[in-house]
């Protein structure tokens, strides 16, 4: 038992000190662009691999959500995305530099 109890705090100590490691650098201004098309189906995944990173302590900027051929049902589901977490925007189709500039 004291074996496993060390095996794990070795890990988790391992863990945190790659994590604290290989951090991104801080910025004001960090944006993920994540371009979708078709029905979205993607983006969720994606977004939960940012939520987890933002848990982790190791993502502090913001996603954006890119229309790049989305369909009317993409559409709803980037727009749901966008209220479950307040850190997702939508930018639409053909404006990512103008809506970047901002």
């Amino acid at each position: 038992m004291l074996a496993l109890l060390c095996a794990v705090g070795a890990a988790a100590l391992i863990w945190l000190f790659f994590g604290w490691l290989f951090r991104p650098a801080k910025a004001d201004c960090l944006w993920t662009v994540l371009p979708a098309q078709g029905s979205g189906a993607a983006l969720e995944g994606s977004l939960h691999w940012l939520a987890w990173l933002r848990r982790a302590g190791l993502f502090h900027g913001e996603a954006v959500i890119w229309d790049v051929g989305l369909t009317a049902e993409g559409r709803e589901v980037a727009l749901r995305l966008c209220l479950r977490w307040p850190w997702v925007t939508c930018c639409p189709k053909g404006s990512l530099e103008e809506w970047l500039e901002r």
